[in-house]
């Protein structure tokens, strides 16, 4: 399909900025839509082709005057982790259902063909091995409900309009080198690290995850948006390489020439799950998809930068 204009809630995010930012570099015109309640100016590159709209989309109203003549729309717009989400369920339902729904009837509207989501790998809930995306879906969390019910929305919308939509269940992304708004553990230990400040686990470090990074995540989303897909596609984005968050805090304690001793436990937090590993066959099948960035690689990188600077 024609990608000439791109749409992308939540573009001033995290994974959202270094998604712009790749677009534009692709020659497509990129229009944001985000309420920056927790995306950041300093996120999105200056262009003539970037136009940024500040809007919550969980706001049917005044949504659709942003949707004209766009080609395809990536949603990244979301209350973004399981703790912020725990915190405030109501907020968590507005922006991640409501949101998700206001964008797809505005898609419906103004003839949007075709639709990437950003689910996550919360959707599983707890497991014993690498998930496929065939594997029960289970959620541990009101976060990973959300997501769940976004999967259930997307399908619906697809098979009944005949628009591709596309579901990209996330697995645990890094690669944030700002401090500011919520940081995921690995970059949390990296910041910590960096200031001679412990690392905090919660629970008994054995929680097993799948860590991507952020460039890797976004060249999926633009592989996802170049092929041609079915009317609904789950599909996973990870690396299928499993770290234990005590493994990771001592790497992170070792490449800073810290001692393992300055992990400090913590009780386990409401909708933490154990195991959570990507099978990424169906990611290399159907979008060519393969991670090129990894942690240990990462890890050096921070080291000799370690002060807080964005990309």
């Amino acid at each position: 399909m024609s990608l000439d204009n791109v749409l992308v809630t939540g573009g001033a995010g995290f994974i959202g900025g270094v998604l712009v930012k790749r677009l534009l570099e692709n020659g497509v015109h990129v229009r944001v839509v985000d309420d920056f309640s927790t995306g950041s100016w300093e996120n999105l590159p200056n262009s003539p082709a970037l136009k940024v709209f500040v809007h919550d989309v969980a706001l049917r109203q005044g949504l659709s005057q942003f949707f004209d003549k766009v080609d395809a729309v990536v949603h990244l717009a979301a209350i973004p982790s399981v703790p912020m989400c725990e915190q405030n369920v109501q907020r968590a339902f507005e922006v991640n259902v409501i949101g998700l729904e206001n964008v797809l009837e505005t898609c419906v509207e103004k003839g949007v063909g075709k639709i990437v989501f950003t689910s996550s790998a919360a959707v599983y809930g707890d497991a014993e091995g690498v998930l496929n995306e065939d594997a029960a879906t289970r959620p541990f969390s009101v976060y990973g409900w959300t997501k769940l019910l976004g999967e259930a929305m997307l399908r619906s919308f697809g098979e009944k309009h005949g628009v591709e939509a596309v579901a990209l269940r996330v697995f645990n992304v890094y690669g944030k080198k700002s401090t500011s708004g919520f940081l995921g553990v690995v970059d949390q230990f990296i910041a910590d690290a960096a200031e001679g400040k412990p690392l905090h686990i919660h629970g008994d470090g054995g929680q097993v995850r799948d860590f991507i990074h952020v460039d890797d995540v976004a060249n999926a989303i633009l592989l996802t948006l170049e092929k041609t897909l079915k009317n609904f596609e789950a599909i996973n984005i990870g690396t299928g390489q499993p770290t234990s968050i005590k493994h990771l805090a001592e790497k992170v304690l070792t490449v800073f020439g810290r001692a393992v001793s300055a992990i400090v436990y913590e009780p386990a937090r409401v909708g933490d799950i154990r195991y959570s590993v990507a099978d990424i066959s169906k990611a290399r099948q159907l979008l060519g998809f393969s991670p090129t960035t990894s942690l240990d690689t990462y890890l050096a990188s921070r080291v000799s930068a370690p002060s807080p600077s964005f990309r």
